[in-house]
């Protein structure tokens, strides 16, 4: 009796990972080898079936290349000319045979039981995109900084704040994408947020309450070198593509203005970061294009008069700077390390 409840479970099992969608995990390396295995690692650790997992080196100078051999037949690795992030994480899409895809960048390791989590709120809701998980912000060793409790998805607020709701770990579905390769090389700082707002002209998207990955804050990390002119710029294209699209439906256009206004002032405010940025000319866009915001909005997320009046004086207010840092420390201030995100206790 007992021999043949075990079969009857083990054909359960089975029937249960036939059942199951092919999951591609795509990961962007270019010169990645100080983390690159550590992050390979938590992929393969997933102990999900069937996973499918595409590493693609971005014509890497270190050995990045040398530790993605030592996994053997466990990843594919795809090897390219450096041509950006965007067209790796593209090169690795076209690669791919999953129905569910994720990017898991090169320095984000992800935990435990992200795929598995993520694939059964997708067969138990059709009609989503994709699902994002809660994730930690961790320094260069692996140490918590914060802990990023996301907001319930709202596609309006996206777009109105310029808040990219969807972080690291996010896994979305191949037929979302309508025919379209996940990321625009023309978005050098910006193409998953692009991505994620293209695909939600049409489709949404669901929060997964859990920690499930971490993003690593680091010197040489791609997002703290890009505080730059380049990526205001980022900021105000992407919404000018966006609404450029035939397919935006009139609710969803109704919105140009204000997230026009919103991506001209973030475009400005990081003048704080780097006096490069044409600060004044993006905030008057900003009052011109939207002089008043209507809420409700997140706090952190408003047009405060003393940034306003911060941009509109540069040059002359950048010597204030330290006095408004000093005002803000919960911006500015150092952040204490915690423990390593392998420590994590859970959910």
């Amino acid at each position: 009796m007992t021999e043949r409840r075990s079969e009857t479970e083990r054909r359960r099992h089975r029937s249960t990972l036939i059942d199951r969608p092919r999951v591609s995990i795509i990961t962007p390396a270019y010169n990645a080898g100080g983390y690159i295995t550590e992050t390979v690692e938590s992929v393969l650790r997933q102990g999900y079936s069937p996973l499918e997992y595409i590493v693609v080196d971005d014509g890497s100078t270190d050995n990045t290349l040398a530790q993605l051999r030592v996994f053997g037949e466990a990843i594919r690795v795809v090897v390219q000319k450096n041509a950006g992030e965007s067209a790796a994480v593209n090169r690795g899409y076209a690669s791919a045979s999953g129905d569910i895809l994720g990017v898991v960048n090169a320095d984000d390791p992800v935990l435990p039981g992200l795929i598995d989590a993520s694939v059964a709120t997708l067969l138990a809701h059709s009609d989503l995109a994709g699902v994002y998980p809660d994730w930690l912000k961790i320094d260069a060793a692996g140490r918590v900084l914060d802990v990023m409790r996301l907001p319930k998805y709202d596609y309006q607020l996206m777009l109105r704040r310029h808040l990219c709701q969807i972080g690291p770990g996010c896994l979305f579905r191949r037929a979302a994408l309508g025919g379209e390769a996940p990321r625009d090389s023309r978005f050098r700082y910006s193409a998953d947020y692009h991505q994620w707002l293209r695909m939600g002209l049409h489709h949404r998207f669901m929060r997964l309450p859990r920690v499930s990955a971490t993003w690593r804050f680091h010197p040489g990390g791609t997002s703290q070198a890009s505080l730059n002119a380049a990526l205001a710029a980022d900021k105000v294209a992407i919404i000018h593509d966006l609404f450029a699209r035939s397919d935006v439906p009139l609710p969803v256009a109704q919105l140009r203005n204000e997230s026009l206004s919103a991506a001209y002032f973030f475009a400005a405010i990081l003048a704080l970061h780097n006096s490069g940025i044409p600060a004044r000319r993006y905030m008057w866009e900003s009052l011109k294009v939207k002089p008043w915001w209507p809420g409700p909005v997140l706090p952190q997320r408003h047009r405060s008069l003393r940034l306003v009046l911060f941009a509109l004086g540069v040059p002359w207010t950048r010597p204030l700077l330290p006095l408004y840092r000093g005002l803000r420390p919960d911006r500015f201030a150092a952040i204490t390390p915690g423990p390593h995100y392998s420590a994590w206790p859970g959910p």
